[in-house]
């Protein structure tokens, strides 16, 4: 799939996280600030901490045994406080609920892909009143987004062709050219813009205008 093709039905959409359906309004970043901390004591952020921090179910304190960093007990609960004002500060943007039940009432089934530490899913589910058909955590399903496995999981699980599938999402290599490269339809949200078309939409509302 090169873009959205109108002329394939969609039985499924995909929606990631944070960026997409949610926001963190009270940014903390605390798994960053522990990487900060493995800095100061001398150790150097590699690619394979995102790996580490995204496809394994652990806690903070985990995720510093894991990484080799000491923390000072004053540190893990300033980075405790941290995680838990972001998780707090967690909205749905405002068309995301009637969203939802407009394609499920279409018939067409809903799920969620997302990259993002452990901590960072059960407030998602606590938000949304209802129940959807898939969700599948980069934590749970041990690949980060644009791994092709993960797209593969979600599909299966969907039990979709790729091409029945659309990917929504913020993230240009993660939501769009790995779903399409997967052979799945694709649309990036950008939430900065009020320009809707098959390449890009600016709410999850420009998607009617397409299906």
């Amino acid at each position: 799939m090169t873009q959205f093709d109108k002329a394939e039905k969609v039985s499924a959409v995909v929606l990631d996280v944070y960026g997409t359906i949610a926001a963190i309004t009270d940014t903390r970043n605390p798994f960053g600030k522990l990487l900060r901390f493995g800095e100061l004591q001398g150790r150097a952020k590699t690619p394979q901490d995102r790996m580490t921090l995204m496809t394994q179910a652990i806690s903070l304190s985990e995720a510093a045994t894991v990484l080799g960093i000491a923390l000072t007990d004053r540190q893990l609960e300033e980075l405790k406080a941290d995680l838990q004002a972001e998780l707090a500060s967690i909205e749905l943007y405002p068309e995301v609920l009637s969203t939802i039940h407009a394609l499920q009432d279409r018939g067409i089934k809903v799920a969620l892909c997302s990259n993002l530490a452990a901590a960072y899913a059960p407030p998602i589910t606590r938000l949304l009143p209802m129940t959807l058909d898939v969700y599948t955590w980069s934590f749970e399903a041990r690949s980060l987004k644009p791994d092709p496995a993960i797209y593969d999981t979600v599909c299966r699980r969907l039990q979709c062709l790729p091409q029945q599938v659309l990917m929504i999402g913020d993230t240009q290599k993660a939501d769009v050219d790995g779903p399409r490269a997967f052979g799945m339809q694709a649309i990036r949200i950008d939430r900065r813009t009020a320009d809707d078309n098959a390449e890009k939409i600016s709410s999850l509302n420009g998607l009617f205008k397409l299906l």
